[in-house]
């Protein structure tokens, strides 16, 4: 087998996870469009400041909820706006999100949720 590499592009913040970038637009640009979504035929544009008052309004909800730091927690559904906002959500909370296909049959869906240890 063939091996390939090249020099990263960027460097990560092993500190920082991925939400502490969707704070920081929402500090500093929060008027800056992160997501449309369609909305009655229409692409309705949704900013830095909506999206991290949504993901926090959602994380809220899954740590009163009981979950906590390093839980799983699966997310099955099309792709659409509201998987990115529970990703989100579920990472903003300390969590690891389990992602599920809505394609998956019923025993590869029981499998990963097991197999993950999802608790919501």
């Amino acid at each position: 087998m063939d091996e390939y590499s090249v020099p990263a592009r960027v460097e990560v913040d092993a500190s920082r996870s991925i939400t502490d970038y969707l704070v920081d637009h929402a500090r500093t640009s929060p008027g800056r469009v992160l997501i449309e979504e369609p909305v009655d035929g229409q692409w309705v544009p949704r900013d830095a400041a909506w999206v991290l008052a949504e993901v926090e309004q959602l994380a809220k909800g899954l740590i009163a909820a009981g979950v906590g730091p390093g839980d799983r927690v699966g997310i099955m559904s099309r792709t659409r706006m509201e998987w990115t906002l529970a990703d989100y959500a579920i990472w903003h909370a300390g969590a690891v999100p389990v992602p599920v296909y809505e394609t998956s049959s019923p025993g590869q869906t029981q499998w990963i949720l097991a197999d993950s240890e999802a608790v919501a």
